[in-house]
């Protein structure tokens, strides 16, 4: 076998080699995140379904006070969290792109909805409007973080 084709070759094999890296490091940079803590241009998202309610808002349990004009919704226990003040949770403040029966609405999480089920959501009337007639009351949604 001639030099050449020993490089041609090894070169091949080094291709497929740093290719082989390359996806690994591209897929472990990305990350596979799901919730509050995913990293801002997550390539991965994770589509959850449950049901969608509306509540009267107020003062939530990330300290603020809204109102049912306004795009906010109140997430599980189990996507808010723990944390030792409410206020501080890593959940408050983060959107959601939420699709119902008519439509699609972005809100802000800004309550914990302690009645909720893992991916069901308690959305403001106004967000709830977006995405379903309201004497509905309750409708299937998907959402994903957005």
């Amino acid at each position: 076998m001639s030099r050449f084709a020993n490089v041609i070759r090894g070169s091949v094999r080094s291709r497929a080699v740093l290719a082989g890296i390359a996806s690994v490091l591209a897929v472990g940079a990305t990350g596979v995140t799901a919730g509050p803590a995913a990293a801002e241009g997550a390539s991965v998202q994770y589509v959850h379904y449950g049901d969608g309610t509306y509540y009267n808002t107020g003062l939530g349990a990330c300290g603020w006070t809204n109102n049912d004009s306004q795009l906010v919704v109140a997430v599980s226990q189990q996507w808010y969290g723990t944390a030792p003040n409410p206020n501080n949770s890593a959940a408050c403040g983060k959107q959601l792109k939420v699709r119902g029966p008519l439509g699609v609405v972005y809100v802000t999480i800004v309550d914990k909805c302690m009645g909720c089920a893992t991916d069901d959501l308690d959305l403001s009337p106004a967000a709830f409007r977006k995405i379903a007639n309201i004497n509905d009351g309750r409708v299937s949604i998907r959402w994903v973080w957005a």
